[in-house]
């Protein structure tokens, strides 16, 4: 019943890479997210999220997005994290890559 498969997760802050400070809201980069997703017709699921970590300018802390995906090819993946960085103006976008089983429960 279970499949095996690849899940990765994508994290997103939402502070701007020149400012430091969050321009967009966390709407407008869920907004985005979607609109990008649709457009590919990606599959995916979606958290919200407060992060913490340390840059050259010291320790922030900011809201994150964290962007679930199964199955998909590696390179879509690299090529919707260019978009989103784009998109977002932000510098580093985490990208987590697992093997996994799943199954979808209304095979059972």
């Amino acid at each position: 019943m279970f499949k095996k498969g690849i899940k990765y997760e994508i994290f997103i802050g939402v502070k701007d890479k020149d400012t430091y400070l969050e321009t967009l809201s966390i709407d407008e980069v869920k907004d985005i997210l979607k609109e990008v997703c649709k457009d590919k017709g990606i599959n995916f699921s979606l958290l919200t999220q407060v992060g913490g970590y340390r840059h050259h300018k010291g320790y922030t802390t900011e809201t994150s997005l964290r962007v679930i995906i199964i199955n998909i090819d590696e390179k879509e993946i690299i090529s919707l994290v260019d978009i989103l960085k784009r998109k977002i103006n932000t510098d580093t976008i985490m990208v987590t890559k697992t093997e996994i089983e799943y199954c979808f429960s209304f095979l059972w």
